[in-house]
């Protein structure tokens, strides 16, 4: 499967398929990756960077349930927004699920985003980006991410 020829309403089917992970097995550094529609992989990028998560390159997850974006600008990693794993019902399937929040404080729009996780195999995780609100909780974009055993920049 080409994921990158997955349509928006394809990649919600692949998630709804996909089983949720138990939140104590990511732990650890993932790579991001921009899936889907051409248009998507091209605007993600320029979009993060307006938002203040420019040069997004993943995320890491800590066992005490919090987790941090990674970014990689001008050749060196530094951390960004703070979040939080969350158990509970997704907006996409109503199913139990996994999903980052993003904690109070951080700048807007982040403190209405929810990253919810799905497992794809062992080492990679489907994520779908949507917005905490009336009206937008129905419109996700995908991402992926792949475990890295050697941490930042492997």
């Amino acid at each position: 499967m080409d994921i990158n020829s997955l349509s928006l309403q394809q990649f919600r089917k692949l998630f709804v398929s996909l089983p949720v992970p138990n939140p104590e097995s990511i732990h650890g550094v993932y790579r991001a990756a921009f899936v889907g529609p051409v248009w998507l992989r091209t605007s993600a990028g320029p979009a993060l960077a307006l938002s203040g998560l420019g040069g997004w390159w993943g995320k890491e997850f800590s066992a005490d349930g919090t987790a941090v974006n990674i970014v990689l600008r001008a050749g060196k990693f530094s951390t960004r927004f703070p979040m939080k794993l969350v158990q509970a019902k997704s907006f996409i399937d109503g199913r139990d699920g996994l999903a980052v929040h993003y904690q109070a404080g951080n700048p807007f729009p982040w403190m209405f985003i929810v990253d919810e996780l799905r497992r794809m195999d062992e080492d990679t995780l489907l994520g779908m980006t949507l917005a905490n609100v009336n009206g937008l909780r129905r419109l996700a974009f995908p991402f992926t991410l792949q475990f890295q055993a050697g941490g930042y920049g492997l």
